[in-house]
């Protein structure tokens, strides 16, 4: 039979094998003991070699004093050379013990920096004679001034008029166009309106900030000279009038030359990615297995699973 110190003693073991920092421990020194005795040793001495040179050193204190303006200090230097080696010195030993395999953020963290390693590459390319000027001419709608209408328009509140609103407004639309051109009494034909009534010269983006982007792509691509209605916005039905549409103008390259050269190296670089990712599938061999349709939600009209399609069948007989 165990004495009574026995059983106590046991007891104490036990509670403490159950602590979640001991196990942690225990499958650590595990881990690192199996990987020193069964391990393979580095046959290359360079391998086992962390030189910090001095060209990354003056990296250290080129970031350094663009983070804080200054130079650093022997200790602040001293301290960023030694959170380098210990970086460099676990990441090798992580990777020499395989803890970056099958890891999805740093395969992916890994992919990320090769892309932009690339994208650095494709950044520094300066343009040829000429092809900032037909890059231009191909892509002149992106750099034309933005069109401008001046117009103005008569509220009628649904909060007010209920579901009569629409019909209102129908009314009042063929009153205002036997008018013609609107005057200070044609507008007030309306309700009160706590928003601007009239805009003059006014882009799309200026009135979709105050009237909403539906309403400012409706009275954009309105005829002037003429009322048009119902215009619906976030606050009620509108009948516009538009005076004027003055089309943007095109601009000469030199005006905008920094953003069309730009939008050339954004070009440039996605075709260099692009161009760089096919080389390298083109080194391996690529096989993706059957996708499990079963756990797919098949899109409108797509194809139906068997369970699907025999449930079909079963609605309509």
């Amino acid at each position: 039979l165990k004495t009574l110190n026995e059983v106590e003693t046991t007891n104490k073991l036990t509670r403490l094998f159950k602590e979640p920092l001991v196990q942690f421990l225990l499958i650590g020194g595990c881990i690192y003991g199996a990987f020193f005795l069964f391990g393979e040793e580095e046959e290359d001495p360079a391998e086992n070699r962390v030189h910090v040179d001095t060209a990354r050193i003056d990296g250290f204190i080129s970031e350094w004093e663009r983070r804080w303006k200054r130079p650093p200090t022997r200790q602040e230097i001293e301290g960023l050379v030694e959170s380098y080696v210990k970086e460099e010195v676990l990441y090798r030993q992580a990777v020499a013990m395989g803890l970056n395999e099958d890891d999805p953020i740093t395969r992916r963290r890994m992919a990320q920096k090769l892309e932009f390693l690339t994208s650095d590459l494709a950044q520094a390319q300066e343009p040829a004679g000429g092809d900032l000027e037909k890059y231009f001419e191909e892509n002149a709608p992106e750099y034309r001034a933005p069109d401008r209408v001046t117009l103005s328009q008569v509220f009628f509140n649904p909060d007010e008029r209920k579901d009569a609103t629409v019909g209102d407004a129908k009314a009042a639309l063929a009153t205002l166009r036997a008018a013609g051109a609107p005057d200070p009494a044609t507008l007030e034909a309306g309700d009160r309106f706590m928003l601007k009534g009239h805009f003059a010269a006014a882009d799309r983006t200026n009135i979709a900030r105050q009237m909403g982007g539906g309403f400012a792509d409706a009275v954009m691509e309105l005829e002037p000279g003429q009322w048009h209605g119902p215009v619906l916005s976030g606050y009620g039905v509108h009948l516009v009038y538009v005076f004027e549409v003055q089309e943007g103008a095109l601009p000469e390259l030199a005006a905008v030359q920094e953003e069309v050269l730009a939008d050339w190296r954004d070009e440039q670089r996605e075709k260099f990615n692009a161009e760089f990712l096919e080389n390298l599938k083109r080194r391996y061999e690529i096989v993706i297995d059957e996708l499990p349709a079963e756990r797919l939600l098949n899109p409108p009209g797509g194809a139906m699973t068997k369970d699907e399609s025999a449930s079909e069948e079963g609605s309509t007989s």
